[in-house]
């Protein structure tokens, strides 16, 4: 049996109504699908995230706009970081489904450079609380192909709600010039990722004066681990992390109003799901209820959007998906304890 596209299954399964020209409305609910780890070694962040949404979602009272909005909380991990079947699934189950207006997922970014050409294939607007990736949006040394490898449709669907890693290595070489450091090194483990971290630090770090070398004895030196997105100077540990610690996010009641649902505290990732179904809704909310127009409103709706007051404050997003959000977390290390420090952009 032929299937029906995205478009036509709008039109065929949401309840229509009678539109100006006689265009088909949407009258249904709506749904957003959450695809993240619910399970496994990622659990408690990702729980975090889908309870951030859920709360942004029952505090909009399960509207956008005037249409009725249902989410759809689903487990990429099955137990593991994350599991490819489970991840295919979800985004598979989400382009299916003729009411899903959006796709908030996954919280990594391997496990999104796999269901972004899924969701993009179908015009589904997708954002992550956390996939930091640059590829993602960006061409990326390392990376073949990039961005165009996950927009097979050659339009962009992916946008995020955390800053990019290009942003969290910048705001490393500005801390590390801020403490002192006249010299650094950049270690990697010879991975994609770290290989373009390690480089994207060595020139941030140029930029600030601090000269990054093979052989750097007697100087101030900083050792920079983009993995673990640790700084050791001087003897002490630092952390710089793009999830702002909720004691330091601009919305000063979210740790309360989360803890009063969910009786306990907020991660860091409670903010970005919260944040990204808020993102989501606004898309939604903007989009009209043409059915047939419907994905690509709300997709249009998320880029270029602009946002005030929100939990992490004043952000737009890009034509490519990034945000404009660039506050980063500080920490220092004591023991196995990261003591918050103050969320600086970084600058340079």
């Amino acid at each position: 049996m032929r299937l029906l596209a995205p478009a036509a299954l709008l039109l065929a399964l949401l309840t229509p109504g009678c539109g100006i020209g006689g265009s088909a409305s949407i009258e249904a609910p709506v749904a957003v699908y959450v695809s993240l780890p619910l399970t496994g070694p990622r659990g408690a962040d990702g729980r975090d995230a889908a309870d951030g949404a859920r709360l942004a979602l029952e505090q909009a009272a399960g509207q956008a706009g005037s249409l009725r909005v249902d989410a759809r909380y689903l487990d990429d991990a099955r137990g593991r970081t994350w599991d490819p079947v489970a991840v295919g699934a979800n985004a598979r189950a989400a382009v299916q489904d003729s009411s899903a207006a959006a796709y908030i997922g996954e919280l990594d970014s391997e496990p999104t450079r796999a269901s972004a050409p899924i969701t993009n294939d179908a015009g589904l607007v997708q954002v992550s609380p956390g996939a930091g990736a640059v590829d993602l949006t960006q061409p990326a040394a390392g990376y073949p192909n990039t961005p165009d490898r996950y927009q097979p449709s050659g339009t962009p669907n992916f946008a995020r709600t955390v800053p990019a890693d290009d942003v969290v290595v910048k705001a490393a070489a500005t801390w590390a010039s801020e403490l002192g450091a006249t010299a650094a090194l950049a270690g990697s483990d010879g991975s994609a990722f770290e290989d373009l971290a390690a480089s994207e630090f060595r020139t941030a770090a140029g930029e600030h004066g601090i000269e990054v070398a093979p052989t750097l004895h007697g100087r101030k030196v900083a050792l920079y681990s983009p993995s673990a997105g640790t700084i050791e100077f001087g003897g002490q540990h630092y952390a710089v992390s793009a999830e702002l610690d909720p004691s330091r996010l601009p919305d000063e009641t979210f740790s309360a109003r989360f803890r009063q649902r969910f009786h306990r505290d907020p991660g860091p990732y409670a903010a970005y799901g919260y944040a990204a179904m808020g993102l989501v809704l606004h898309a939604i909310g903007d989009a009209g209820t043409d059915a047939s127009s419907f994905r690509d409103k709300v997709r249009g709706a998320v880029f270029g959007a602009h946002l005030d007051g929100t939990v992490l404050g004043s952000y737009a997003i890009t034509s490519v998906g990034d945000t404009t959000e660039c506050m980063i977390q500080r920490y220092r290390i004591e023991g196995t304890t990261r003591i918050p420090l103050e969320a600086p952009c970084p600058t340079g």
